[in-house]
């Protein structure tokens, strides 16, 4: 699955990508202009070289020497870090004095007073050499070719202080260009993150527009939310239109009905009639059962359920009047019912009308699927702040691979002949869903029957749920 794209990334890509470049190239050319800059620099003080070894020549008696001290020398040497080599030539181009090893200058750099520099390897080192003609009045040559020779070791080492100057200077420069990047991208990306926070922050049945004040980019997004929101709010409050007007068109002609079967029982002796009577009253309860059913799963959505009270409570106290509640229940068919308290309050956050159906449905499905003469258990317990409301019987069980879909709506299991609609547990699931509960279905105890579990969050200090 492709991982989703960060509007923060993409920003950050598209502008440190340039810069970043942009960096690369001024570097590039930071080194040239060092390169440049050292070797104008040392050039000046290579042809200043050449004019003390120009000064320090003498003709006497027809011979041309150069005197140099090693004190001069030394200073020529940058201090002995680099090497240096000076060479007195004739015109033809024969030594006179100085190093013999220097290479000949072009045939060019002989004829003129202007200086000319060139680079030239010997011995494997490089060395930056200029020539220039000297005019010698005095000596047997009208002129004389001088040259003057340095490694380039003090020059590379300026041209590498100078680089790296630059670069650190583009280097802070770089930092602090992409700290204002992100700083600018984070303060622009606010606007999003309080609209982010608007939305978390609602509970699931608050549809009220969004009210803040943002960059016109966005004023789109917010005009399309609120508009959702403004839909949504007109589905839920027509559901609950709905929910409302079915439980009374709907309960109010079935009661009738069954209070007719009843009349009409004592009308009459006949047994047949009252065969059939017996046989429509049953639908009609049926029918009842359904209508309630649905009605009480339309209510567990989450959109609905949203919308109930919630209260902090005991679930001891609702699991006591709702195991109490079906007594008469299990009495028809032998059944006993057992109400274990947990020795502590178990403190829940919902709806407790919510809660009571929940555990209504748990005991009913209980008492419908356990043999008659069997037992129902109801056991709240409290684990570090955490209670749990479990129902036990000892029926047929439900096989592993049935579990996840017995809380599908109107369900039921293969083979099943128990009168019920497939709803009990749907309700159960959705009421859990909405109080953040985990359901779990287990086997019962001595490994026969059924254990469902419901587990409720822990309460935090503001009485809500974690």
């Amino acid at each position: 699955m492709r991982k989703p794209a960060s509007i923060r990334r993409q920003l950050l890509l598209w502008l440190l990508i340039p810069l970043l470049s942009l960096a690369i190239v001024s570097s590039i050319v930071a080194n040239f202009l060092g390169l440049q800059l050292a070797r104008n620099i040392y050039d000046k003080q290579l042809l200043n070289s050449a004019d003390s070894v120009v000064a320090r020549i003498k003709i006497h008696d027809g011979n041309l020497t150069v005197d140099l001290p090693p004190a001069a020398l030394a200073i020529l040497r940058h201090n002995n870090r680099d090497d240096f080599s000076f060479q007195v030539l004739s015109p033809d181009g024969k030594n006179i004095s100085g190093d013999p090893r220097l290479p000949a200058p072009e045939a060019a750099d002989t004829n003129t007073a202007e200086p000319t520099f060139r680079t030239v390897q010997i011995k494997g080192k490089q060395m930056r050499v200029v020539c220039f003609s000297m005019p010698t009045p005095d000596f047997q040559f009208d002129h004389v070719i001088v040259q003057a020779a340095e490694t380039r070791n003090t020059r590379t080492e300026l041209a590498g202080q100078i680089t790296m100057s630059i670069l650190f200077a583009q280097l802070l420069l770089i930092i602090s260009g992409a700290a204002s990047i992100w700083f600018g991208v984070k303060r622009g990306l606010l606007p999003l993150m309080r609209v982010e926070k608007a939305v978390e922050a609602r509970g699931p049945s608050d549809f009220s527009p969004i009210d803040v004040e943002e960059p016109v980019e966005i004023n789109s997004l917010i005009k399309a939310l609120n508009r959702m929101f403004k839909q949504l709010k007109d589905d839920r409050d027509m559901q609950e239109r709905f929910i409302s007007n079915a439980a009374h068109q709907l309960r109010t002609p079935l009661a009738v009905l069954g209070t007719y079967c009843d009349l009409a029982r004592k009308t009459t002796s006949d047994l047949s009639i009252h065969s059939v009577l017996d046989d429509l009253d049953a639908g009609v309860n049926r029918m009842s059962k359904l209508v309630n059913r649905l009605l009480s799963l339309a209510r567990s959505e989450p959109h609905v359920a949203a919308t109930r009270t919630s209260t902090v409570f005991d679930l001891n106290t609702s699991a006591s009047v709702m195991s109490a509640a079906h007594v008469p229940q299990a009495l028809k068919k032998k059944i006993d019912i057992e109400f274990l308290s947990a020795k502590d309050p178990a403190l829940v956050y919902g709806d407790p009308n919510a809660i009571d159906e929940l555990i209504a449905n748990l005991i009913e499905n209980a008492v419908i699927y356990g043999p008659p003469g069997g037992n129902v258990t109801v056991k709240v317990i409290n684990e570090e702040g955490h209670a749990s409301v479990l129902v036990e019987d000892d029926g047929p069980g439900i096989p592993p691979e049935e579990r996840g879909r017995v809380f599908e709506r109107f369900y039921r299991m293969p083979g099943t002949d128990k009168p019920g609609t497939g709803l009990g547990l749907a309700i159960v699931r959705e009421i859990a869903a909405s109080h953040n509960a985990l359901v779990d279905i287990t086997t019962g105890p001595a490994s026969k029957g059924t254990c469902i579990r419901v587990d409720f969050p822990e309460i935090v200090t503001n009485g809500k749920h974690r």
